[in-house]
């Protein structure tokens, strides 16, 4: 019974093995495929051939026109990424009620948007992104500006009421909550159709050096808007002149707001972009991944092979 038992379980065991070395040459396999694609950093090729493969990725048409895109796509959401809620405030919105919004309404729809959005729109990325953006654009504004209005007519000292009070705070807070709601929304699906696209695209030899590249031109991309509507917003704004009545309130009359005419007009140009642009975020996603890459290993491989040849000739 032993040797039966034994025998068994040597049977068994090389049985086992034997359903074992496959995966292991498919291990092996794998592992030549990752030497293949081998990512290289920078020690080991030097700060000086870091940069000039950067700068050849560049040079990359595929990669000219994302720059294009992701240095001009954000200039006409700048005044509701940037101005709304400091107007908001200025418009007697407590500061209270700002910091409240984001671990209430923007914290969990940036956790959850990307998953739903990426379940929608599963390898599409930049149809997303142009979804989202028209949107931003329209939408996001249009909401943005009565939100404003609603936070000046009943925060902002007039006490304007429509259908009784109770309706004036459920027009306020519904007003409130659509605004921040709808901005994290479409921020949050244009942020993951943008990363997603990049590492889809991304050359694999170069990959970090790329994302990095990538992002930088993303966040060049808001950063100057901000600073070109906040300058915007202080030359056109006209203060009003106060003055102190005999029965000691202060007055104020004239001013002008440069916040709405210049949401219109940044609307405009958004829907500008999207007539100009669209075939060119289409085109570039439709790209192979060959248009991404920038083929300097080969290159110098074949470099490598040529000066062997010729010093075998001589």
């Amino acid at each position: 019974c032993c040797t039966i038992g034994c025998g068994g379980v040597d049977k068994s065991s090389n049985t086992d093995m034997e359903t074992l070395l496959p995966k292991n040459n498919n291990l092996e396999e794998d592992d030549e495929d990752d030497d293949d694609e081998h990512e290289i950093d920078a020690y080991e090729i030097g700060i000086m051939e870091t940069y000039h493969r950067l700068w050849s990725v560049v040079k990359l048409p595929a990669v000219q026109s994302l720059i294009l895109i992701l240095l001009t796509y954000r200039l006409p959401c700048a005044l509701s990424d940037n101005v709304k809620f400091l107007k908001a405030v200025e418009f007697g919105l407590s500061k209270q009620t700002t910091a409240l919004l984001s671990p209430t309404i923007i914290l969990p729809l940036g956790i959850l948007v990307p998953i739903i959005g990426t379940k929608i729109w599963q390898g599409y990325p930049l149809k997303q992104f142009m979804f989202a953006y028209k949107l931003r654009v329209t939408v996001v504004a249009l909401v943005d500006v009565l939100m404003l209005l609603a936070v000046r007519s009943f925060r902002g000292g007039n006490n304007i009421l429509i259908g009784g009070e109770t309706t004036s705070r459920l027009i306020f807070w519904g007003l409130l909550i659509a605004s921040t709601a709808l901005q994290a929304i479409v921020h949050s699906l244009q942020f993951n159709a943008q990363m997603t696209f990049f590492a889809h695209r991304v050359d694999p030899a170069i990959g970090g050096s790329y994302m990095t590249l990538l992002n930088t031109f993303g966040n060049l991309g808001g950063t100057w808007p901000s600073s070109a509507v906040m300058y915007m917003i202080g030359q056109f704004t006209i203060p009003p002149e106060c003055s102190v009545g005999e029965d000691g309130t202060e007055v104020c009359t004239g001013g002008r707001d440069a916040y709405f005419p210049l949401q219109l007009v940044l609307s405009t140009l958004g829907c500008v972009w999207i007539f100009v642009m669209s075939k060119r975020v289409q085109n570039i996603a439709e790209l192979p991944d060959d248009a991404w890459r920038t083929h300097i290993e080969n290159e110098d491989e074949e470099e490598m092979h040529q000066l062997k040849k010729g010093g075998k000739h001589a």
